[in-house]
């Protein structure tokens, strides 16, 4: 039975790919990414297409995959540690204090009276 492209393919099925058929495996992953970069919205394509780059051009600089995964491994970490960086800085930024120095105005509130049957 065909399996649809998106669709992965389960852990057994890799392993032996990466053991025995490597190329397509390799196949699968460039179609797989294709879809994603295809389908994500227009705003976010172009920094995920800069990513893809960039790990493209780690794994061809790696002399093996261990290497490969441990550098790609790594750039996430950096990412993560950026962001985290740039959370802890928005935590320590003073909270602003609105453009308007008039005090809030007052409202009548008005209850909603309750009709029969609802």
């Amino acid at each position: 039975m065909a399996r649809p492209l998106n669709a992965l393919p389960s852990f057994d099925e890799l392993k032996t790919m990466a053991a025995e058929r490597p190329e397509e495996l390799e196949s699968l992953r460039e179609r797989m990414t294709d879809e994603i970069l295809r389908d994500a919205p227009e705003d976010r394509r172009r920094r995920l297409e800069g990513i893809v780059f960039k790990i493209n051009a780690e794994r061809r600089r790696s002399k093996n995959p261990m290497q490969a995964c441990i550098r790609i491994s790594q750039m996430m970490m950096d990412s993560v540690v950026e962001l985290r960086d740039a959370v802890n800085m928005l935590g320590a930024q003073p909270v602003r204090q609105p453009i308007r120095d008039e005090p809030a105005q007052a409202a009548d509130v008005l209850p909603f009276r309750r009709q029969n049957g609802s």
